[in-house]
């Protein structure tokens, strides 16, 4: 019986099909695999991820649904806010009142992250394939195209609208500043050093829009104390993320992104002391301007900078899982400072009306 023997054709023809790229690449052929040593990318096996359609896990992805430590980022800041100015409102609100605001924000802060990761995934493809943490976003590995992406975003933020026409409409131009921010953000790794001084400001802007939603102006009898806790929150963003950022220091750098990550790299956990420090003097000064008792002392001022000194103590900088674990914990930790100080001014203040 004769040996069986392939085709030059035959072999060329094997040769294509073995390599046809899978669906989530064929939309962007010049894509580089910039770690070809390490493991391709599969679809989640375990999880929320694992338990719905392939087709929209890329855009569940681009949201970061399965990822709630930057969620908490958005949305602890309208917590805080709503506290505060529950506790400076000239008539103390109902409890449910609250409970109301902060259960209409838990859905419109995840639309606003959900667009400001997409638009952030799409701007940084280039920077992602080269961060070996990022490079299996799903912009950066070709399973949603730049147009796509696009298209999310704006689907997202129309999405968010209905959910702000809830709101005062005072309460509107606030979010349109925090929303173009959060796009212009995007662009600052390109241009400094301090991307996180300037990611501070959306995320404390939230304390101008909460204000707003109980009906007073953010910069009028109270202007002083709800500046100061504006500050004290861009301090927090910028301790926080500079420390996250330490996951990808070796990456930037080869990829050219700046971050404070990089320009402190050594001197970090000194950074962070001062800015905390910075952060516990105008909380202490936010309180003071408006009047605020023991418990906003004891619990907000007390518990953040203790909480703010045991993150910085025990987070490993040289190791990327301790800062990513600790990037999810603090927000617990000094979210928690934050929220008893205010709530125990806000029944304070209620049982004493």
């Amino acid at each position: 019986m004769a040996a069986t023997t392939s085709s030059p054709v035959k072999t060329q023809m094997a040769a294509k099909m073995v390599s046809r790229p899978t669906p989530e690449t064929v939309q962007d052929k010049d894509i580089v695999n910039f770690f070809p040593h390490l493991p391709p990318y599969s679809d989640p096996t375990t999880g929320l991820l694992s338990k719905i359609p392939s087709s929209w896990i890329p855009y569940a992805q681009l949201m970061r649904i399965d990822r709630p430590g930057g969620f908490y980022a958005f949305y602890f800041p309208y917590l805080i806010g709503i506290m505060y100015s529950a506790c400076i409102a000239p008539s103390t609100p109902e409890p449910l009142t609250l409970l109301y605001l902060a259960a209409t924000l838990l859905p419109f802060n995840i639309l606003l992250r959900g667009a400001t990761c997409t638009w952030n995934d799409n701007v940084d493809q280039e920077f992602d394939r080269r961060v070996e943490r990022c490079r299996h976003r799903p912009i950066a590995r070709g399973a949603v195209s730049t147009a796509e992406a696009h298209v999310f975003t704006l689907a997202q933020l129309a999405a968010g609208y209905p959910i702000l026409g809830l709101f005062p409409e005072p309460c509107t131009p606030h979010m349109l500043v925090a929303v173009l921010l959060f796009f212009i953000y995007a662009l600052m790794k390109r241009v400094t050093y301090y991307p996180q001084v300037f990611l501070g400001f959306p995320f404390a802007w939230a304390i101008f829009f909460c204000v707003a939603a109980l009906g007073m102006e953010p910069f009028g009898e109270n202007a002083a104390s709800t500046l100061t806790l504006f500050g004290a929150n861009i301090l927090w963003t910028i301790t926080y993320d500079t420390i996250y950022a330490h996951q990808d220091v070796a990456d930037d750098e080869k990829a050219g992104v700046k971050g404070m990550a990089l320009r402190f790299k050594n001197s970090t956990k000194l950074l962070a002391s001062v800015l905390t420090v910075g952060q516990a003097f105008l909380l202490a000064l936010c309180g003071r301007w408006a009047g605020f008792g023991m418990a906003y002392f004891a619990g907000t001022v007390g518990g953040v900078t203790a909480a703010m000194a045991l993150y910085i103590y025990k987070v490993d900088l040289k190791r990327p899982e301790s800062c990513g674990a600790w990037f999810h914990d603090q927000f617990w930790l000094v979210g928690a400072g934050f929220m008893a100080g205010l709530t125990g001014e806000y029944y304070v203040k209620k049982l004493i009306i």
